[in-house]
């Protein structure tokens, strides 16, 4: 067990981030993010999902990322290699895969012209190809995107040239989690939700721990409290890279709810997986700029969480959250994890509707920044990180 910091230490810890207040007119700014599409979405890595999703070979997904303008394919080809592509026909810019994910049936063919392509790429075939002028195949397969993977996480990146692997690019993160299990657990849900809200205002919300016993005070209770037996602390602060890590314990003299406490009296296989490099019983990620991993522990063994922040517009952002667990041993285990995807998923809603009520008091422009505590410094980190960027040319 840590020894948990007293207050305001983790300003104390990273002296250079900054303690002022954080502007709001990143948030609310039409302008600022049509620059973000640019210098934050097309310049950094980003996730677009687990190597499950394109488990065997032929497999593949489709992401719309809206902010990027671009529609991104994924997909292991006949060699086994997960790969990216532009989901755009060659030919003539036609969108080719029309489905969200499925099999290639040995190829992917184009609803306008029926050019078709193998799951590696290439183009396999162009009906009434002697009509062309010296088409030259091998020139019009289709367009690659970077793609790397990480502990069976898929990211791509945009840019014409990579300024960092990804390994680089994650830093410590990667460092951290190397290991950490993340293939022995399975996808058992998975929810969107699309909030007026912008989506740097729906990552502030859930980046710190403050309004868990305010906003949470029915569907979390007393879960999460440590100091006074009335706020949240955090148990460890780490900034690497881009990125910010900060994890808790949960308060050892919880009063567990009635059908919680029902649960765990039952009899059902107790889950062993210990994920390796978890540093308390709840740890989040982000990894910068829109991913989020949270590592959920304790007694009743472990499980994890990822979240996607997907911008549609200044304010309109799609909330998707991916629930994993280790397969279900017996019907009470089964019973355990949808009762805590149930519970997550309750307490998910009333920050989804926060979030819009957030953006509606930033967008009135009544103050032009946030007053932010030592607590909040993994928010102050990320908008630092955000400015830094934009300044960039």
């Amino acid at each position: 067990m840590q020894t948990r910091m007293i207050d305001k230490q983790w300003s104390k810890k990273y002296p250079h981030v900054g303690k002022g207040p954080v502007a709001t007119e990143p948030c609310v700014s039409p302008e600022y993010f049509e620059h973000e599409r640019e210098r934050i979405f097309r310049r950094h890595w980003i996730n677009v999902g687990r190597t499950d999703e394109v488990a065997e070979n032929g497999h593949y997904f489709v992401r719309e990322l809206a902010v990027c303008k671009a529609s991104v394919l994924v997909v292991r080809g006949n060699d086994g290699e997960v790969r990216a592509f532009h989901n755009v026909c060659p030919h003539r810019g036609n969108t080719l895969v029309l489905n969200e994910a499925g099999k290639c049936p040995g190829r992917f063919g184009c609803g306008f012209h029926s050019w078709a392509f193998s799951p590696e790429g290439e183009l396999a075939f162009v009906p009434d190809e002697e009509n062309f002028f010296d088409l030259d195949k091998s020139k019009y397969g289709l367009s690659p995107i970077h793609c790397e993977i990480w502990e069976g996480f898929i990211f791509i990146n945009l840019a014409s040239a990579p300024e960092q692997s990804l390994r680089e690019f994650l830093g410590g993160v990667a460092t951290q989690l190397d290991g950490a299990g993340f293939e022995q657990m399975r996808r058992i849900r998975t929810y969107k939700v699309e909030e007026q809200a912008n989506w740097k205002t729906a990552i502030d919300a859930q980046n710190e721990l403050y309004h868990l016993p305010f906003q949470h005070r029915y569907t979390l209770g007393d879960s999460f409290l440590l100091k006074d037996n009335k706020y949240c602390r955090f148990l460890d602060v780490n900034l690497h890279n881009y990125h910010s890590v900060w994890s808790c314990e949960v308060n050892p003299n919880h009063v567990p709810l009635p059908t919680e406490a029902l649960l765990q009296g039952m009899d059902h296989a107790k889950n062993e997986i210990r994920m390796k490099g978890r540093i308390g019983d709840f740890d989040w990620y982000l990894i910068f700029p829109n991913t989020v991993i949270l590592l959920f522990g304790g007694g009743s063994g472990d499980w994890f969480v990822t979240y996607n922040f997907w911008p549609l517009a200044v304010d309109r952002t799609i909330w998707e959250m991916r629930y994993h667990f280790p397969p279900a041993e017996n019907v009470g285990q089964r019973l355990a994890q949808e009762w805590t995807i149930g519970r997550l998923r309750d307490t998910l809603m009333e920050d989804a509707f926060q979030h819009e009520k957030i953006q509606k008091g930033l967008d009135a422009r009544a103050r032009p920044d946030m007053v932010m505590q030592d607590e909040e410094i993994c928010i102050r980190y990320f908008h630092e990180n955000i400015e830094r960027e934009m300044a960039r040319p």
